[in-house]
């Protein structure tokens, strides 16, 4: 009997989350077109069904009953929580500052609930960092050195960080409620379309036949997807499944191709239109437009995915491996004919940013293609689909899946919302700006690997959003204030936070690669940073010459991107040890200083580097024609 009771209880939750999932994308889709209420109140709305529907899927996870008791109670006191902000919003906003009983109970309350929203959802590594520097504002009298300030009251901390309706209802909060959610959405309906099983035998079709053609397919099927779902570990999970057994099956080791997956996904977050969700936050932080965001962000990562398809035909030609059979190939006609019109949504994204719409606009068109091109393709393979369950089932997962990416990550924001008030309180930020100016010694370099090592750092436990939001927050001034443009600092700040996905010793992105391939989780992330090296220096690389970011001459941007790409395929074949044949060791040491010199974009070096390339080229021409030929067979 008992039995009964979870399952149907178990039930009846699952309906209701799938209701408030629908729920709240609709009403967030609605809301590009027609906004409801003030920017606070919307982020408000946003977050309060981000935090019911993140305790209700803890509760549905439940073994036991009593235990979905602490989860229903934190689903109540979420609502009465936003319902209370809701209500007391234009009194919070007339009288600054001045709170009552009931508003320091609330803010409390609401502070515990999205700590314990964001620890669901992330781990415990977020809130904790939170509460470390809430005690951090609150008594900051007791630090030492250049960390001291006066502290703050309790009362004052709390109603900074909630009933003011700033802290957690700050910019990063609301951009989890408009460009983040709008585009989570987008990437559900395109995941429900089935888009991501065309995108992956796309791959497949256009890479398969070369030798590292698993290798080119998991490339291009991560670039596409990655794009989309903003999660370098979802990624992964998704397009591993089928791209690692295959680069296995074709000969790559398994700590390589979990190397390569696991590179090829975190890359994804880094290629336009859509970027995952961190360029957006970037577009609220710096106030640069998203378009010129993007724009600038194209070369970078095409250089980083060139680079890591040459490191992998090179890998592939070394140990000659066999290519793909040609019955498991797609044909490309077929695959256009029966899966081409996923490309339209894309399209029609890029065009809308390019003729000046807003994010949210772009995002809501992308939307709206999806369902069309779903709706015209179904209507003509059955003229009554608009009818059929299958439609209705369409849009219900797409809706729903773009709820469960987004409450992922908007409890995560507000709680950042927190930290980046706690540093304005603290005057933090400050005051690291003067420590990494003193500890530089006035060097920039010195600056910019002080940055990256931080970047590194928190990016092993936060996830990228929040570490690149952080960092964000406290170091980019110094970097600013060091003679480096705006944009090259954050889309800097913003590389070194997703390349922490492989970095050791956490390196989430290649701890999921490794499990899907059966490697050692360690091996497969060092050879990711080996293969991933490009990533690593391709932000000092625009940091110093932002011609990589479009910033410059049209000569000046194309001859910068063609000596770095250069660049990058004489470190490959540095590193891998073979260019046409086998190299020997003078043969890398001269690949090495044609890498060394071609990636720094001047004339002079450009000029050694390419002698260099030329040199080495030719010198394995010559070898391999002086090869002797195998002796003819004797009659």
């Amino acid at each position: 009997m008992n039995q009964t009771i979870d399952e149907k209880l178990d039930h009846l939750l699952r309906q209701a989350f799938e209701i408030l999932a629908v729920l709240m994308s609709l009403y967030h889709i609605i809301s590009v077109v027609h906004p409801f209420f003030a920017a606070e109140l919307h982020s408000n709305i946003h977050l309060c069904f981000s935090l019911v529907l993140v305790f209700l899927t803890s509760c549905i996870k439940r073994k036991k009953t009593p235990y979905k008791v602490i989860d229903l109670v934190f689903i109540i006191v979420s609502v009465i929580c936003a319902v209370y902000m809701h209500v007391n919003y234009m009194r919070f906003i007339t009288k600054v500052g001045m709170v009552n009983q009931a508003d320091k109970i609330i803010g409390v309350v609401l502070l515990l609930v999205v700590l314990e929203g964001s620890r669901r959802t992330f781990g415990g590594v977020l809130p904790a960092l939170v509460i470390g520097f809430l005690l951090y504002t609150r008594y900051g009298a007791i630090f030492p050195g250049f960390l001291n300030h006066s502290g703050f009251k309790w009362e004052r901390i709390v109603a900074a960080m909630t009933t003011n309706m700033t802290g957690m209802y700050g910019s990063i909060l609301d951009i989890s409620a408009t460009y983040l959610v709008i585009f989570m959405i987008f990437g559900g309906m395109l995941e429900a379309s089935g888009a991501g099983k065309f995108f992956i035998d796309l791959a497949l079709t256009l890479g398969g036949r070369l030798k590292s053609g698993p290798a080119q397919a998991a490339i291009l099927s991560s670039t596409l997807v990655g794009s989309i779902n903003g999660s370098a570990v979802a990624n992964v999970a998704t397009t591993g499944v089928f791209t690692i057994p295959l680069m296995k099956k074709c000969g790559y080791e398994d700590h390589m191709a979990g190397a390569v997956e696991s590179v090829a996904s975190t890359g994804g977050m880094i290629m336009p239109p859509v970027m995952g969700v961190g360029a957006f936050v970037m577009a609220g932080i710096t106030g640069i437009p998203y378009s010129k965001i993007a724009l600038a962000a194209l070369i970078p990562a095409l250089l980083y995915y060139a680079s890591l398809a040459i490191t992998a035909q090179l890998y592939a030609l070394k140990h000659n491996f066999t290519p793909v059979n040609k019955e498991d190939i797609p044909s490309l006609k077929e695959t256009l004919k029966q899966g081409g019109y996923f490309l339209v949504p894309l399209v029609v994204i890029i065009v809308t940013m390019v003729s000046g719409y807003s994010v949210m606009r772009c995002g809501f068109y992308g939307i709206v293609s999806v369902i069309v091109i779903v709706a015209v393709a179904g209507t003509i393979r059955n003229p009554k689909y608009l009818l059929t369950k299958e439609f209705w089932q369409f849009l219900k997962e797409g809706l729903v899946s773009g709820a469960k990416g987004t409450i992922k990550v908007a409890p995560s924001c507000a709680i950042m919302g927190v930290l980046s008030q706690a540093i304005i309180m603290s005057n933090l930020a400050t005051k690291i700006v003067f420590f990494i100016r003193g500890l530089s010694g006035g060097m920039s370099l010195i600056a910019v690997l002080l940055t990256a090592v931080i970047c590194i750092f928190f990016g092993m436990g936060v996830p990228t959003t929040a570490s690149y939001a952080l960092v964000a927050v406290i170091g980019a001034a110094a970097l600013v204030d060091a003679g480096f443009p705006l944009l090259s600092v954050h889309m800097f700040i913003y590389y070194y936070a997703i390349l922490a996905n492989i970095t050791p010793p956490v390196c989430p992105a290649a701890l999921v690669g490794s499990q899907i391939s059966g490697a050692d989780y360690m091996k497969t992330g060092l050879t990711a940073v080996r293969i991933g090296l490009p990533g690593f220096i391709l932000p000092f690389l625009f940091m110093y010459h932002p011609e990589l970011l479009m910033q410059g001459t049209v000569w000046a941007v194309v001859s910068s991107a063609v000596t770095a790409l250069l660049g990058m395929f004489a470190m490959s074949v540095m590193f891998e040890g073979y260019l046409f044949k086998p190299a020997s060791l003078p043969q890398r040491v001269l690949a090495a200083i044609a890498f060394a010199t071609l990636i720094y974009p001047e004339s002079y070096t450009d000029l050694i580097g390419l002698v260099c390339l030329g040199a080495l080229i030719l010198w394995q021409r010559m070898e391999i024609r002086q090869k002797p030929m195998p002796a003819a067979p004797s009659e």
